[in-house]
């Protein structure tokens, strides 16, 4: 994969803020996200969270990278889409709200028929499953993230290890491009079936 990759990444907290300057370090990377605040921020070269990482990359590093509010630009022409929204979990009932996670599975289905998807956010055991056979695919996986906030960046150049949920070669090519713009070697990397 020596070509750039159209990467879209959906949602500009700390996960998906951090793999988009990760990520566009190498490929094409657009990060979309619904709070035109935080868009105009990152189009102005500004971080809209506190990492001192990405502080330093954004002064010192070449990104290839634009921040957008129109969902059919970011997801019309991207090969991976990265969903990195926030989940509620309600402790009483002990139940995940998906449906923004959902929402944003339905949009990239009507706007782009071919991109793998995968979910960053925190979704209960079987969800993957679930949103799989609800759409007859495989091109949607799940794979965790291991962050810290104001340690997103580091933990993304440096991390512990990579998990996928799946065995597919657009699950292994992914996994490839977060190993290509890590910094550290020899990343312990794991996949999976879908949960």
């Amino acid at each position: 994969m020596a070509d750039k990759q159209k990467i879209t990444i959906v949602g500009a907290g700390y996960v998906g803020w951090s793999l988009s300057v990760l990520l566009a370090q190498k490929n094409k990377v657009t990060i979309f996200d619904i709070d035109e605040a935080r868009i105009d921020l990152i189009n102005k070269n500004i971080s809209p969270i506190v990492d001192s990482e990405i502080d330093i990359f954004l002064r010192d590093t070449q990104l290839d990278l634009q921040a957008v509010t129109d969902k059919k630009l970011a997801y019309q022409n991207a090969e991976f889409i990265i969903i990195a929204t926030p989940t509620d979990y309600d402790p009483a009932t002990g139940v995940f709200d998906t449906d923004s996670v959902e929402a944003i599975i339905a949009d990239i289905w009507k706007i782009n028929d071919r991109a793998l998807i995968i979910i960053k956010s925190t979704v209960p055991v079987g969800f993957t499953q679930r949103i799989c056979k609800q759409y007859d695919t495989d091109r949607i996986v799940f794979s965790p993230e291991f962050l810290r906030e104001g340690q997103a960046l580091k933990d993304n150049l440096y991390p512990s290890r990579i998990i996928i949920g799946s065995k597919s070669e657009r699950a292994q090519q992914f996994a490839s491009l977060l190993k290509q713009c890590a910094k550290k070697v020899n990343i312990k990397t794991l996949f999976m079936e879908s949960m």
